[in-house]
């Protein structure tokens, strides 16, 4: 086939009705090709948004609210009574052990320097 045989055969098929039809779905199926891929593409916009949001909000709120101090105290009755006593009648307690009052005065620890001579703790309170 020479070319101009070529061209008159591109134009009748140009010219056809069907190929008009054939180019209308085509743009039609590729136009809401995009659409859906421009709607996909925001939705993961607002997720990937989503969840930062809910990860700085899951940093920043307190986790279980303010921790108490130290373990429950027992509530003290109110006719017990409390004796006070100094350094020496402290020591005097446990004369089988080798002992010892450290730190600055009003803030000192009792420590023990050996283990105890056996498991139940002595009880020597006057």
């Amino acid at each position: 086939m020479n070319r101009p045989d070529q061209d008159r055969l591109l134009r009748e098929l140009l010219a056809d009705e069907n190929v008009e039809h054939l180019r209308e779905a085509s743009l039609a199926r590729g136009l809401s090709l995009l659409h859906a891929r421009r709607k996909r593409r925001a939705l993961v916009s607002a997720v990937a948004a989503s969840t930062a949001v809910a990860a700085l909000l899951a940093l920043l709120a307190p986790k279980h609210g303010p921790q108490p101090a130290g373990p429950p105290m027992a509530p003290v009755s109110s006719t017990s009574t409390v004796k006070i006593i100094d350094d020496q009648q402290l020591l005097a307690l446990f004369p089988d052990r080798t002992v010892a009052l450290i730190g600055a005065p009003g803030n000192r620890k009792l420590v023990f320097f050996d283990p105890p001579s056996s498991p139940a703790a002595p009880s020597r309170y006057p």
